[in-house]
């Protein structure tokens, strides 16, 4: 249950991160992207793990590493979900010239 905790949490932190990257930098690279998201979902999920006093031994370390993968994984769905619904909003208050 800890794991799980402690990767939505890194989940959530990573979703911020990679907004405020994108807020920082509107015409960042899509693949700058996915490294920054990467990046902040594996450093926030040490992080967590360091807050939670986990042991960091081998072990905790590749439970950490795959965490921060899943949490970048977890951000871009996020990520991907609120464009997708923007869309449909927009989409939907919009309404054609006659």
């Amino acid at each position: 249950m800890e794991s799980v905790i402690a990767a939505s949490s890194a989940a959530l932190v990573t979703g911020y991160l990679v907004e405020l990257v994108k807020l920082a930098i509107p015409d960042v690279p899509p693949w700058l992207v996915v490294v920054a998201s990467l990046a902040a979902g594996i450093l926030s999920s040490f992080l967590i793990a360091v807050s939670m006093g986990a042991p960091l031994d081998a072990a905790g370390i590749a439970t950490r590493i795959l965490e921060g993968v899943g949490a970048a994984a977890a951000a871009a769905g996020l990520t991907r979900t609120m464009q997708r619904a923007d869309t449909a909003r927009i989409d939907a208050t919009h309404q054609p010239d006659r």
